[in-house]
């Protein structure tokens, strides 16, 4: 499979004979319904809708989407929806979660269930975003902005897993993960520095494989091959980062909402760490973003699977 450098692109790669479901928690609300009547007409996903029948056809009612685009299961209480909708994919009756108008505590309450949820024994959840930016050649994967707030050494390196498996299914066989921190030298009194150079060790004697890795890397040096040639530094990521690893959810979260709010940036993403691919959007998230969440998901899910 080539590399799929756009978003477009990605779409068209999970046009294949093999359609996942998508479970939709309390699958109610009309931005949710519309993305995903927008996914199952381009036969990404089929679409289960867990929740309150009678909003769910009063939504597409009003703005004339045909209901039988979706399986309808009636469960009114999100609680209970929420906790349906995770017991489909538990089960394999639906490959993908997605969140739908449930709050955000009850439906991660139902992921990260002990007995029932979709976290393996001992795992850890994290967010990555597929990014595509105007000014940027190719697609870019960031983690974390949305979970983990200030991860530790240990939690980094399975982010950095989390996100070479990304990139490996979107046709990326070995991508250049930059591990970003605010210099390129290495400071004892600036953690993220030392992490980043222990984790870039452990690269070079394979406990982490897939991929291309270094840092510590100011962000300019991880994107821009001119500021790497400026500043005379020699790094595998030459300005060319598949993979942005962010030292914590601040910097991760401002680079995300920069780009999608300053630079015109697209993103789809997904909760990384369970048993099945999670999408999670938020209320601010653009139209495109929830639909191309949607379709990262697919993407995983056949990878995860479908393929043999």
């Amino acid at each position: 499979m080539k590399p799929i450098h756009k978003l477009s692109d990605l779409l068209e790669s999970v046009k294949i004979d093999t359609t996942p479901t998508l479970a939709v928690a309390a699958g109610q609300d009309l931005d949710t319904i519309l993305a995903i009547a927008h996914a199952v007409k381009e036969s990404v996903v089929k679409a289960v809708l867990v929740g309150d029948m009678r909003k769910i056809e009063k939504v597409v009612e009003e703005r004339g989407i045909d209901v039988s685009l979706f399986e309808v299961i009636d469960i009114p209480d999100e609680s209970e929806a929420a906790a349906e909708a995770v017991r489909m994919v538990r089960e394999k009756r639906a490959d993908i979660l997605m969140k739908g108008l449930v709050n955000t505590a009850t439906y991660m309450k139902a992921i990260l269930d002990k007995d029932n949820g979709l976290l393996p024994k001992d795992g850890l959840l994290s967010h990555a975003a597929l990014m595509e930016i105007p000014a940027y050649p190719k697609l870019l994967i960031i983690a974390d902005a949305a979970i983990i707030p200030s991860p530790d050494l240990d939690q980094k390196v399975e982010i950095l897993k989390y996100t070479i498996e990304v990139a490996h299914a979107i046709g990326i066989k070995m991508p250049k993960a930059a591990l970003v921190s605010a210099t390129e030298t290495i400071s004892f009194k600036m953690q993220s520095s030392v992490d980043a150079a222990v984790i870039t060790a452990m690269t070079q004697r394979k406990q982490i494989q897939g991929a291309i890795v270094d840092g510590p890397l100011a962000l300019d040096v991880s994107i821009s091959k001119e500021h790497c040639k400026i500043k005379g530094l020699e790094s595998p990521i030459n300005g060319e980062a598949d993979i942005l690893i962010f030292p914590n959810i601040e910097t991760a979260n401002t680079f995300y909402k920069s780009t999608t709010l300053l630079a015109r940036g697209t993103a789809a993403s997904i909760v990384v760490g369970t048993t099945a691919p999670v999408v999670l959007t938020s209320r601010a998230d653009s139209d495109d973003s929830k639909f191309y969440s949607i379709v990262l998901a697919s993407k995983m899910a056949i990878e995860k699977f479908y393929k043999n």
